[in-house]
């Protein structure tokens, strides 16, 4: 895998079904804290949004949640958290992958989106990890940097599965003192059971700890 950054007029993200013009008139990025499939198709991401605009109250957003969705195209949109000093929001979104994206990416081996972020008027810079076989528009790339695999990475001990739920888990606030969110809301999120969704944290966690601190005697 390979971190592409590719600088695109808007229009053209908008075109492709990404993001509408409309997002950089009232934010100024959006960064995908984790993504994975939940449906052929549709990706569910955890994104922060950086505002530019007046930052709305989280009742206010939540009433607007059916309009974001169409306005955005998603599937769904869910308010998580918000930090007033940095205009900033968390959201669980589900997108469904516009047709050209899946045409043009989705047999060549794997696409991770990681941020966009408003460039100058009318130009944005999208940051992805791409597979080799999507590297295509050489004229299109800024910076392409290899993503280093490390020598040592607890990480590596997860299954793929666990490593998903162990990051929703941090990423919606669950390790924070109190929890910002339950395991039962986390188990609706990805359609499991409170109990199923202890039992991969709970596996993950060991995991993690014997590479960290050694297995018990």
């Amino acid at each position: 895998m390979k971190h592409l950054d590719v600088v695109v007029p808007t229009r053209l993200l908008e075109d492709v079904g990404i993001l509408t013009e409309l997002f950089f008139r009232n934010n100024e990025s959006v960064d995908v804290l984790q993504s994975f499939a939940v449906r052929p198709k549709v990706l569910a991401l955890v994104v922060r949004v950086h505002r530019r605009g007046a930052f709305k109250d989280l009742e206010t957003i939540r009433r607007e949640a059916r309009s974001l969705v169409r306005r955005y195209r998603l599937d769904r949109f869910e308010l998580m958290s918000a930090n007033r000093e940095r205009s900033e929001y968390v959201a669980w979104i589900e997108w469904k992958i516009p047709q050209a994206v899946h045409e043009a990416l989705g047999t060549e081996g794997g696409i991770v989106p990681l941020r966009v972020v408003r460039e100058t008027e009318g130009s944005a810079r999208v940051s992805l990890l791409v597979s080799e076989g999507v590297l295509r528009r050489r004229d299109w790339v800024r910076a392409v940097r290899r993503v280093p695999a490390e020598r040592w990475d607890p990480w590596t001990t997860l299954t793929l599965r666990q490593r998903e739920l162990l990051t929703l888990a941090y990423r919606l606030g669950y390790y924070a003192t109190p929890a910002k969110v339950s395991l039962e809301r986390l188990g609706q999120l990805v359609g499991i059971s409170r109990a199923a969704f202890s039992k991969h944290l709970r596996s993950a966690e060991r995991k993690i700890l014997g590479t960290v601190v050694g297995s018990p005697r």
